[in-house]
């Protein structure tokens, strides 16, 4: 009898840990799909890895713009980042450099005329992303990474896929980030440790392409 006794709590605790350990997974929490609970796993935030200083070179289009965008990032300054941005128009052939400082928001602080309008479209695209994500966000498969707002449309961004991307000088292991509105996806793949995006591809809500970018060199500094 005391066998039996002592067997019922013991069966009863079991179940309580294999519900416990089970839990988060059928439940739906972001990163069942790999069976990882996020608090596990590595989170990513805009500027990430900055302090190693990498250097950055970006193919963009928007509107009707085609160039070259290389960013270097440097030393910290206080609240700022200081980095050096060289810009390479595909087709007019300017080239303009300077050095100047990006915000703790990412925003860029002391840019000269002429560098303007390359500035305002990096602020449309590859810097865009501190408009549409701020703080810490899981690099899980389904992890949920907040809403963002399109006119009257508010999708949620998710993380749909992990998976090996081919760039012109290699491949990355790429977490894709998405969005849906009228059954168009917008996306972006982000890299653990990378300070932005590596590639973006985005359409208007009617379908048509709005801008796109993508990393075709990791360069070695410093620039400057």
């Amino acid at each position: 009898m005391a066998q039996k006794i002592l067997i019922i709590p013991l069966a009863i605790m079991l179940g309580a840990a294999v519900i416990g350990l089970t839990y988060p997974f059928w439940n739906g929490v972001p990163g069942s799909e790999q069976n990882v609970i996020p608090r596990f796993a590595n989170q990513w935030h805009i500027g990430e890895g900055s302090e190693n200083h990498p250097v950055l070179q970006y193919v963009i289009n928007y509107s009707d713009k085609e160039f070259l965008a290389t960013i270097e990032f440097m030393e910290k300054n206080g609240d700022n980042e200081k980095i050096y941005l060289l810009i390479d128009d595909k087709k007019s052939g300017v080239h303009l450099e300077q050095q100047l400082e990006i915000g703790e928001a990412f925003v860029f602080i002391g840019v000269n005329d002429d560098l303007k309008p390359y500035v305002q479209a990096l602020d449309k695209t590859v810097f865009s992303v501190r408009d549409t994500i701020t703080g810490s966000k899981y690099l899980v498969v389904g992890a949920e990474w907040g809403t963002t707002f399109v006119g009257k449309f508010n999708p949620k961004l998710k993380v749909v896929d992990y998976l090996d991307t081919k760039f012109q000088f290699g491949e990355l292991k790429t977490f894709v980030v998405s969005y849906e509105i009228n059954q168009i996806q917008n996306k972006l793949w982000i890299v653990d440790n990378m300070p932005l995006p590596v590639k973006a591809e985005y359409f208007t809500i009617d379908g048509k392409p709005d801008y796109s970018y993508e990393l075709v060199d990791i360069k070695s500094g410093p620039l400057s």
